[in-house]
């Protein structure tokens, strides 16, 4: 009898260990970063609205995936290309970009052509620059 109920103790223990790792699993998940200071204002730029000296680099380096910053006249400008797609009809989306204890953060997201969408058989080069109030931070590109 006593072997029975040290076997029965064993199972209910490493239940409860695997309910513990379960409800501690459940709790993780993309959260806000706890030294966020502030969201940043930002405006997306036209291409005619991009500084020459940063359009040349943009122009040079288009075929492949980049991350620029550039500061001029007070304003910080974030850079970020995604390289060669397949097809048109690409976009990109800036859900997050703010101020932390660590610097600034952007994260960028290329969203691909609405299905159905008739696409250009040729290739295209998204890219994306911001403008913001110049700040000597680090730039953490998500």
């Amino acid at each position: 009898m006593w072997e029975a109920m040290k076997y029965l103790w064993k199972k209910v223990c490493l239940c409860l260990l695997v309910l513990g790792a379960a409800v501690l699993l459940a709790g993780c998940g993309e959260t806000q970063p706890e030294d966020k200071i502030r969201d940043l204002e930002f405006t997306v730029l036209e291409e005619s609205d991009i500084p020459e000296a940063l359009a040349e680099v943009i122009a040079e380096n288009r075929q492949k995936e980049m991350k620029l910053s550039y500061q001029k006249e007070g304003y910080l400008y974030i850079a970020r290309g995604f390289g060669e797609q397949k097809t048109a009809g690409y976009s990109i989306a800036v859900p997050q970009c703010y101020l932390a204890e660590d610097g600034i953060h952007v994260k960028f997201e290329l969203i691909g052509p609405q299905s159905g969408a008739e696409l250009k058989e040729e290739a295209s080069y998204p890219y994306i620059v911001i403008r913001m109030e110049a700040m000597d931070e680090t730039i953490t590109f998500e």
